[in-house]
């Protein structure tokens, strides 16, 4: 596990991968939090971006910042919170769940965090929120949406919407757009693969179809050309797809050598998550259809895409740095309406400011049990190396 030392917004560490390294220390008396996020390994895209959104809001945070509120209102953040500079010790989970145990234990039990942001993954966010709820510590993931989630206990929120809901938007988006009525599916064997896998294929038979192979694959593998055989026997017309980055270069890489393309197209969740990936090789994924979490528009641009690019000098890489962004905010909002940073009263201001912060990723009000209630997704189709928008005609 890689750490660093306390900084502003990111450990040492961190911040060097993320371009930036830190002069000097902040003073023991800070508000400190904590952040776990993949700036290694699989998912090292992904946890960068998050890392920068959190980064961006922090910065508003210690600076001052208006945060808008419901109703056309804001409310103002002076200069950190309650008196004090803010700052997030960031730690690296490697994309991997041991790791990122290591980085929760110490977050919560060296560093002493009343709140943690992250993780990324599901396979991360289930064993560390429940480590963090047990020991009475907030966690607010960032981009995991395994159903899971919601059995993990009162001081564990979410800032994305779960697979129930995803997996059921890319089920309807393939049965209207393409009219096929058979599916296969092929997942990554984690709560949060299987997640999406058992959303969509239910949706699909709800809607009269089937699934008619669902295949759960392994993470790092070098060769899938064994799952992939698996996933086209019996014909299927369509199939969905969930993977992470380099898992993803890899399954395209090899289907597009072997020659397998469903006669209706692939149907992808979270495009972001592999879209920078698969440019080396944009042939094998052209054509792929399917939706991006988030929102665009003239608030998200003002709010959040300009101001990014503003301060990394490129556009965010994923949809995530958003929702890390939102996650920092709405914690940040948290303490100010709690007067404090003590976990049972800090969980019952977040269950109130959600509804009326307005968040870069749309709607962030928590239901009981601290999930979203709707999550925002829009069509895209990867062409010519670029996810472009998508507006369907549905099939006949």
């Amino acid at each position: 596990m890689k750490r660093t030392v306390l900084c502003g917004a990111l450990a040492i560490g961190a911040a060097m991968l993320l371009g930036t390294v830190p002069s000097t220390v902040q003073a023991q008396e800070d508000v400190k939090l904590g952040m776990i996020t993949s700036l290694t390994g699989t998912n090292a895209v992904q946890g960068k971006d998050i890392a920068e959104g959190m980064q961006l809001a922090l910065d508003r945070i210690n600076e001052g910042y208006a945060v808008p509120l419901k109703g056309g209102e804001t409310r103002q953040i002076g200069l950190g919170l309650l008196g004090r500079t803010v700052s997030v010790i960031v730690e690296d989970t490697e994309s991997r769940p041991q790791a990122a145990m290591d980085a929760v234990r110490k977050l919560v039990n060296v560093d002493n965090v009343p709140l943690v942001l992250g993780e990324y993954s599901s396979g991360v966010s289930l064993p560390t929120g429940q480590f963090t709820n047990e020991n009475k510590v907030i966690q607010i993931s960032i981009g995991s949406t395994s159903p899971q989630l919601r059995e993990i206990g009162p001081y564990f929120f979410n800032a994305i919407g779960l697979d129930n809901i995803g997996g059921a938007e890319l089920a309807r988006l393939a049965m209207r757009d393409s009219g096929a009525t058979r599916f296969a599916s092929i997942v990554p064997n984690n709560p949060f693969g299987v997640g999406m896998e058992l959303s969509a294929c239910r949706t699909v038979e709800e809607m009269g179809g089937e699934c008619v192979n669902k295949v759960r694959y392994d993470l790092e593998k070098t060769d899938y050309k064994a799952e992939l055989n698996r996933l086209f026997q019996g014909d299927p017309e369509a199939v969905f797809y969930t993977a992470y980055g380099t898992e993803a270069r890899l399954i395209f890489r090899q289907a597009f050598e072997l020659g397998l393309k469903p006669e209706k197209g692939w149907y992808a969740d979270y495009m972001t998550m592999w879209s920078n990936e698969v440019r080396e090789i944009p042939e094998a994924a052209e054509g792929v259809k399917g939706w991006v979490v988030g929102v665009s528009g003239e608030f998200y641009d003002k709010e959040y895409a300009a101001p990014f690019e503003e301060k990394y000098g490129r556009a965010s890489a994923t949809a995530f740095g958003a929702y890390a962004y939102d996650a920092t905010m709405l914690a940040a909002l948290a303490i100010e309406e709690a007067g404090s940073t003590d976990p049972d009263a800090v969980r019952q201001a977040l269950m109130d400011v959600s509804k009326t912060y307005v968040g870069v990723t749309g709607d962030k009000t928590f239901d009981d049990d601290g999930m979203q209630f709707e999550e925002n997704y829009e069509y895209r189709v990867y062409t010519r190396a670029k996810l472009e928008p998508y507006d369907f005609a549905p099939a006949n």
